[in-house]
């Protein structure tokens, strides 16, 4: 439902109707957290639906509002600190998920997020939605925007690294404990430096917005190989928390990286469809790419499948730097305004 809400509703709608669903759906995520506390095991299946229903119309646009404040610069600059959020959740919001748990049982876990909940709804209101295209062109040429440099370096870019993070985090712990034997505890804490290496990185960039974005992007693709041959090579816990902490670089990198393709690829009036298919795009990797790795370690098993993550990484590296070097984004002026 995510995906179907972001696809053929967030990425198709003028930008007076899309700040109104965005407003709504803050809203309804206030009324489901009650819902979950409330769910049985029928309905908690139609309060999941609206939820991604719900997070299908905010996350793309949040993502869209913070490409467009200011000049180019500080539009750059705020859409790292934006991803920079996103790191900070991911280390913050666990490990939050965890106290309460120790005082509290699932059900009301879901009612303490309602502040925040709320606060979010507050904010909607204050989210900057980029202007709708002016006389006869009301609505964005999609196909136009499938076929923009800035997208399609983004998804490919961002899949050199999206491809094997969403292994990372559907089967990491599950490689730590088989693999070396390792508790529960130790298993998950290998997310830790993954975290704490993509936060530093996030909060680099957002001192030091890159001009020139092939060298970063080179660094993050050599780096995923290292991680990805180091997790297959490693003997010992020690080392795998190393290859994690490596992995965690281009985790904090690739994916802003990815995003400032995007607003320099694309003109204000677009860059919600843009960032609306990007956000899509992960979301289908996400779904198909766990499965055929889970399929993988059952006929292989767990490390040689980890291995072999490397050749689509190295494949899409190659047509990404084939794709971008030509693409005419390397090293753009940050302090005019994007105007493609």
């Amino acid at each position: 439902m995510n995906l179907t809400s972001i696809v053929f509703i967030n990425a198709r709608l003028p930008g007076s109707i899309r700040r109104l669903l965005f407003i709504v759906s803050n809203a309804l995520i206030v009324a489901l957290l009650p819902m979950y506390f409330l769910a049985n095991s029928l309905s908690i299946w139609v309060v999941s639906i609206l939820t991604g229903f719900a997070y299908g119309l905010i996350m793309p646009n949040i993502l869209t509002a913070a490409s467009i404040v200011g000049d180019q610069f500080t539009a750059e600059r705020i859409l790292v600190l934006y991803t920079l959020a996103l790191s900070t959740s991911l280390v913050a919001g666990p490990l939050l998920e965890t106290y309460l748990l120790m005082r509290f049982g699932y059900r009301y876990v879901f009612l303490l997020f309602i502040p925040l909940s709320l606060t979010s709804f507050a904010l909607s209101f204050k989210v900057r939605f980029p202007p709708d295209p002016k006389g006869h062109r009301r609505s964005i040429n999609t196909r136009r925007v499938l076929r923009n440099r800035g997208l399609i370096s983004a998804l490919l870019a961002n899949s050199t690294y999206s491809i094997p993070f969403t292994v990372f985090t559907a089967f990491i712990a599950i490689y730590a404990q088989s693999i070396y034997h390792v508790s529960r505890y130790l298993a998950y804490f290998s997310f830790v430096p993954f975290f704490t290496t993509s936060f530093l990185t996030r909060l680099y960039l957002t001192i030091r917005v890159p001009r020139g974005l092939f060298k970063p992007m080179l660094i993050s693709i050599v780096l995923t190989v290292i991680g990805i041959a180091l997790l297959y090579i490693s003997s010992s816990y020690a080392v795998f928390i190393v290859s994690m902490a490596i992995l965690g670089i281009p985790h904090g990198s690739v994916y802003p990286l990815s995003t400032l393709m995007i607003s320099r690829g694309t003109s204000i009036e677009e860059r919600n469809t843009a960032n609306s298919y990007f956000s899509a795009f992960q979301g289908v990797l996400g779904i198909v790419v766990p499965a055929l790795f889970g399929i993988s370690a059952e006929l292989i098993g767990l490390r040689l499948s980890m291995i072999l993550l490397i050749i689509p990484v190295i494949t899409v590296a190659a047509i990404f730097t084939r794709f971008y070097l030509g693409s005419g984004l390397e090293a753009p002026r940050p302090e005019t305004p994007s105007s493609r």
